[in-house]
């Protein structure tokens, strides 16, 4: 018997945040749930997510849970969600949001909602009826069962937790007469770790609403279960700085404000981020730039009217950015010259090179050997130009759907070498190479970490860098191998 599940708990969703507890951060919690649901969809991939309640703040708008409900439904994962103290009552949170049936089996394990009623200080209580249904669950079944409530329940006297349940100890009898094998529960923001008592368990998740913005992946193979937290905040002590950030200048912005991006910056962990807006999207009209037709046309299918260069650094500059915030990347014609005027190189700190397309791509199926030789002449020239950065190396192939030819790791890698240039690690459309990474770093070739934001909740998510860093044995302290921006003192 083998489930992956995710928790999540107390999200406290409050669009006008919660001024009597602050460190409640009910106001960015949409997008600590949307960066939660898309780390989910991609990298955990679990059999069933759990939503253990308080998904919004208590007098947040029926507008503010369809809001919640919008997210939860790009979940590709079947999901149950209970509401919590907050959430108002069972009748008018069930108008919004799917009403789970009395139990959902899967994989060899029952899952069973419980909606008891609150007792004075944010306790509750299981009633005869609770109880009797925790009979009536395991009548028709022999497999595991999980019990699902918003309120903690622990053995009395084993956790330093304010909330239990008045009944706690009638309730738990009755697992053990019931054999119910995990009691799931929010609440408490804290959270606590499992806790196992004569072959029952006790989890209770943390609050996704307070730093460091945490969810749990809980997985159970037979009788064991692993527990593993998933911080949506970085640990500040690593001192990241995502190197590669979107703004609503972007022909490809979701909701980029440059202003919220430095405010979420910190709340996410990050030392710091860099604007690297592309400089084609800044002088070209969006028709041009989509099909790509400055590519052959160059500076003299720029039209005046066009350009918003000038709007892009007056927006940096209006919300207080530093010259180490400040860049561009630098799309580029085929023959690898970067579009970016020289005037305006001398007014950012930073130039991040990409290749978007290759000459080759038009033709359909491309040559294979076409594409190779091209994408290494444009990067080669792109690598001499004067850029500090190599943009998500090998996306043409990826999003050509080619198979990276691995002789070419070694050809780029001596060319960020020679030039002394960043490899940049991007997961934002693509999978980064573990092995291109892993010579890089014996190569002593800097890496850059890039989330390539396009929407809010994207500004350094770097748990897939950090995670393919670890594969290839970097860990802890990360300066050695990371870029780092020369920051101003001014």
């Amino acid at each position: 018997m083998r489930a992956k599940i995710v928790a999540i708990s107390d999200a406290h969703y409050a669009p006008d945040g919660n001024c009597k507890i602050v460190q409640r951060r009910g106001e960015i919690a949409d997008i600590l749930l949307l960066r939660a649901v898309h780390r989910i969809n991609r990298f955990i991939r679990p059999d069933i997510t759990l939503i253990l309640g308080d998904i919004c703040d208590k007098n947040t708008s029926g507008e503010g849970l369809e809001r919640m409900r919008g997210i939860l439904n790009l979940l590709k994962s079947p999901w149950l969600i209970i509401p919590g103290n907050h959430d108002g009552s069972p009748e008018s949170f069930y108008s919004v949001f799917p009403r789970p049936p009395e139990t959902t089996d899967l994989n060899g394990i029952r899952f069973a909602p419980f909606l008891d009623p609150e007792e004075p200080g944010y306790n509750a209580r299981r009633t005869g009826q609770g109880l009797a249904r925790m009979r009536a669950i395991r009548s028709d079944w022999d497999g595991k069962i999980i019990m699902l409530q918003h309120t903690p329940l622990f053995p009395p006297g084993r956790m330093d937790c304010h909330y239990n349940y008045v009944n706690a100890g009638e309730i738990i009898a009755a697992m053990r007469q019931n054999g119910i094998f995990l009691s799931l529960s929010g609440h408490y923001h804290n959270g606590f770790d499992l806790v196992r008592d004569e072959g029952m368990n006790f989890l209770t998740s943390p609050a996704l609403c307070e730093a460091p913005f945490t969810f749990l992946e809980i997985e159970i193979m037979d009788e064991d279960i692993k527990v593993k937290r998933h911080d949506l905040r970085l640990p500040e002590k690593l001192n990241l700085w995502d190197m590669h950030v979107h703004t609503q200048f972007a022909y490809c912005s979701e909701n980029m404000d440059v202003a919220k991006n430095l405010k979420l910056s910190r709340d996410f962990g990050l030392a710091g981020l860099t604007f690297m807006e592309h400089s084609g999207q800044l002088y070209f009209d969006r028709d041009t730039y989509w099909k790509y037709a400055f590519l052959d046309g160059g500076f003299a299918a720029i039209k005046k009217e066009n350009e918003r260069m000038d709007a892009y650094l007056a927006a940096l500059s209006a919300a207080g950015c530093r010259p180490e915030n400040i860049g561009l990347e630098a799309d580029c014609s085929f023959d690898g010259v970067p579009f970016v005027r020289p005037e305006d190189r001398r007014r950012v700190r930073y130039l991040i090179g990409s290749v978007h397309s290759l000459p080759s791509l038009r033709n359909k199926p491309p040559d294979t050997k076409k594409v190779h030789d091209e994408f290494l002449a444009m990067t080669g020239n792109l690598a001499r130009s004067g850029i500090d950065i190599l943009a998500h190396p090998f996306r043409t192939f990826f999003r050509a759907k080619l198979e990276v030819p691995e002789s070419l790791y070694d050809a780029v890698i001596g060319l960020l070498r020679e030039n002394k240039l960043a490899a940049e690690i991007n997961f934002h459309t693509q999978e980064t190479d573990r092995e291109f990474v892993r010579r890089c770093i014996a190569s002593g070739v800097k890496l850059a970490l890039g989330s390539d934001a396009h929407n809010l909740y994207e500004i350094g998510e770097f748990s897939p860098h950090l995670a393919l860093l670890r594969e290839c044995g970097a860990e802890g302290d990360l300066s050695g191998i990371l870029f780092t921006p020369r920051t101003s003192t001014v």
